[in-house]
């Protein structure tokens, strides 16, 4: 418990200045480095540590190497398109938005020509299911931090990005706490044994609520909420959190680890600790969209 401490209290204060100077590169270079660590680390949970293990052979390190380099560089993309647009219109920073999330797909599309290019040459000694966890992976980590990035980039970019973490730590932590108290349904106990049905219902309500308070607190600055659309979507962010953090869970009962890595001592890698921000923030920028009167 109190490596547990230790390690949140020393990811605040990292977490913190980066929100502060989320105008400037260090955002991007931030998300980068968990971009290409939790894609090292699907590498290694598809691979596993025994290496006489062929069923697991998915090739060298080295032959994904350009997934690793994507996943490095494609988080840079949205200010790249920026640059060339205001980022105080909503139609100009949805076009540069849209160009990035293009390219995303356009990119892993070609990696994905490749990996399956590799497999057929392999010859059988590359399963092609674990091929294809490992892209599809790759892909969903790459689309979440790509997205947060996006959101950045909108008008009230500086509040709006925030919320992928806002609702997933909200979802997870009053989850918890309610399963705790109140729980005595199981959720999906062959997933994740300790969740209740109960405890999700606790962080449905509690994401929705604290959707609301956000909502009124930046409201006292430029942005103008829509509360009713703001709420609903804590709602639903919660929803999907949940939903990725059981995504996170079922990869790693599917090939027998624990946790993904070890980044963060006592809560595990990227993946374990961002698993639920993952899923969030592509829905979040999809409902912004959706609803741009959500948050002007």
């Amino acid at each position: 418990m109190l490596t547990r401490i230790i390690t949140a209290i020393v990811a605040l204060c990292v977490f913190v200045p980066i929100c502060i100077f989320s105008d400037t590169i260090i955002l991007e270079i931030a998300m980068a480095v968990l971009n290409v660590v939790a894609v090292w680390e699907i590498w290694h949970c598809v691979r596993g540590d025994d290496r006489e293990d062929m069923t697991r052979y998915i090739g060298s390190f080295w032959l994904y190497l350009p997934v690793v380099l994507s996943a490095a560089v494609l988080v840079f993309v949205p200010r790249i398109f920026s640059w060339s647009t205001d980022p105080l219109v909503i139609d100009n920073a949805f076009q540069a938005n849209r160009n990035a999330m293009y390219l995303v797909f356009m990119v892993f599309f070609c990696l994905m020509m490749y990996i399956f290019a590799v497999v057929v040459f392999s010859k059988g000694k590359i399963a092609i299911t674990n091929a294809a966890v490992m892209l599809m992976m790759s892909l969903y980590v790459t689309t979440a931090f790509v997205s947060i990035l996006c959101l950045r980039n909108e008008p009230n970019g500086a509040a709006l990005f925030l919320l992928p973490f806002i609702g997933a730590w909200v979802s997870d932590t009053f989850a918890y706490f309610t399963g705790r108290l109140l729980g005595k349904h199981k959720l999906i106990p062959e997933v994740s044994p300790k969740k209740t049905v109960e405890g999700a219902v606790g962080g449905v309500v509690f994401t929705a609520v604290g959707f609301l308070v956000f909502g009124l607190i930046v409201s006292q600055g430029n942005a103008s909420p829509n509360y009713i659309l703001l709420t609903v979507s804590g709602a639903v962010v919660s929803v999907i959190s949940q939903i990725g953090d059981l995504i996170a869970s079922v990869v790693k009962r599917h090939y027998g680890i624990k946790d993904y890595g070890k980044l963060f001592p006592g809560h595990g890698g990227v993946l374990d600790r961002f698993d639920s921000v993952m899923a969030t923030a592509p829905v979040l920028y999809m409902l912004l969209r959706l609803f741009p009167n959500m948050f002007m």
